[in-house]
């Protein structure tokens, strides 16, 4: 199988803008927009802002009532982000580089806060939640973005099958690690609740992803530079990793007699209000 080519950080801006923000981010922004009602003025924080188009949104429905702040670590996003905020002219809203759990803000200083893990190790949740808790004022509003338990089952199960096939077997619980590190949603919940958070709710949703082979699941954006690196890092070297992705694909191939290969993802957010 081809090895993939290294690219660099401005190339994975422009590939994060173009297939994974129409893709993956806007399901969550989606849920944002059904299932939060947010104020109607104030300073806003987003944390994790990707290129820009979510909070360049809260920008201009806020008016002249909101301030957004935005805030990711990639400067070629951050690139972007401005670039799109400009045409919208979008004039209430700060784009800055930073972590979300390492936010450069003192307390109590946002109205309104939204982060985006639903890409990162599902390590950082607690921390994020607890930065996010930290800088909106008593009686705001917290959402984060995240994945949860369910989420890439059919890959993982595909996994487990190759590992099977080619006497790897001894990685099994490398790769049960890999999948329950996942929250549960009750879990999140409860880190949200260690966080200080209250009013605790979670949304969740579906969302499934077609792929008309093998070829096409590897070489997606979304897969190729978010997640397989991740995924095949419980492997020891480059020549095992390699036949472990020969023996998924011919497993894919095999199983989908002609029809697309599907993943899903459990989408969700969690609302929690800072007391």
């Amino acid at each position: 199988m081809d090895q993939a080519v290294p690219k660099d950080a401005k190339e994975l801006a422009y590939l994060y803008d173009l297939y994974i923000v129409p893709g993956w981010r806007e399901v969550f922004d989606r849920l944002v927009d059904q299932e939060v009602k947010l104020p109607k003025e104030g300073r806003f924080l987003d944390a994790g802002c990707g290129t820009g188009g979510f909070a360049t949104d809260l920008a201009l429905n806020g008016g002249k009532k909101v301030e957004v702040i935005a805030v990711d670590a990639s400067l070629e996003r951050l690139s972007l982000a401005r670039g799109k905020a400009e045409v919208m002219k979008a004039e209430s809203i700060v784009f800055q580089q930073g972590e979300l759990t390492a936010l450069e803000f003192s307390d109590d200083f946002f109205d309104f806060a939204i982060g985006d893990v639903s890409l990162s190790d599902p390590a950082v949740i607690g921390p994020a939640l607890s930065e996010l808790k930290r800088v909106v004022k008593e009686g705001a509003m917290v959402v984060l973005k995240l994945t949860t338990s369910g989420s890439f089952d059919e890959f993982f199960s595909i996994y487990w099958e190759a590992l099977y096939n080619l006497n790897l077997t001894n990685f099994t619980p490398e790769l049960e690690g890999l999948i329950t590190r996942r929250l549960t949603v009750t879990a999140a919940e409860e880190a949200a609740a260690n966080a200080g958070l209250t009013q605790i709710r979670s949304v969740t949703q579906k969302e499934r992803f077609d792929y008309p082979d093998a070829t096409s699941f590897f070489r997606s954006p979304l897969i190729e530079t978010e997640f397989l690196d991740d995924w095949l890092a419980i492997l020891p070297d480059s020549e095992t990793r390699t036949r472990v992705k020969e023996e998924i694909s011919k497993i894919i191939d095999r199983e989908r007699h002609d029809m697309d290969f599907d993943i899903s993802i459990k989408a969700t957010l969690l609302i929690g209000i800072s007391p």
